[in-house]
């Protein structure tokens, strides 16, 4: 029975990547909440993966999003601080073409580089994503060419009401790297960003 109401659930992903100062950071580590207040309402998966291991863990990250897939409506993929490009297009375009309730992405701290402009448009035309949240990321004029994602926000500075949105997500990148992380995202660098659930 609480197999079956875990399956209807909404589910919302958290992808933070760790770094090679970590102790086991080769190592990618799933946590999946199923039950308490928090979670009645949706089911909240946070896959811990590292930057300079990402080939070994697409594959298994991958399995793990195929489970979800029908049911995510929030994907946020946290770094710190900007890396190489290790993330593939084609991360992007599953996305775009595999997650029908897809309302929200979140890319923090990420180089963008390798997105094309042809996912940019899957994501352009998805039905029911609503944002695309750029903050602090590296390479992402893509996304901003031709004006064809409407969904975009570009965010260089603070976010206010990040963690209303996203959940408490800071407190598990700090238990991830043993190291505080400041929250953050934009139309200036020095003025919050007011962002609430209506996106």
């Amino acid at each position: 029975m609480e197999a079956t109401r875990n399956e209807t659930k909404p589910v919302w992903v958290y992808i933070i990547f760790r770094k090679n100062h970590c102790s086991g950071h080769e190592k990618m580590t799933v946590n999946i909440s199923f039950d308490g207040p928090i979670f009645w309402k949706r089911q909240v998966a946070y896959i811990y993966c590292c930057s300079c291991h990402f080939d070994e863990h697409e594959g298994p990250l991958m399995a793990i999003l195929e489970k979800f897939e029908q049911r995510v409506e929030r994907v946020c993929l946290v770094d710190k601080p900007v890396d190489y490009p290790f993330l593939p297009d084609s991360l992007f375009s599953y996305m775009a073409n595999k997650m029908p309730k897809l309302q929200f992405i979140y890319l923090r701290e990420l180089d963008l580089e390798k997105i094309n402009r042809g996912t940019v448009v899957e994501l352009a035309n998805h039905p029911n994503l609503k944002k695309v949240i750029v903050h602090l990321c590296r390479n992402y004029e893509v996304l901003e060419d031709f004006r064809n994602l409407p969904q975009l926000l570009v965010v260089k500075g603070e976010i206010m009401g990040l963690k209303a949105m996203l959940g408490d997500f800071e407190e598990e990148i700090a238990k991830s790297t043993a190291s505080s992380s400041a929250q953050s995202s934009e139309k200036s660098s020095h003025s919050p960003v007011p962002v609430n659930n209506g996106y």
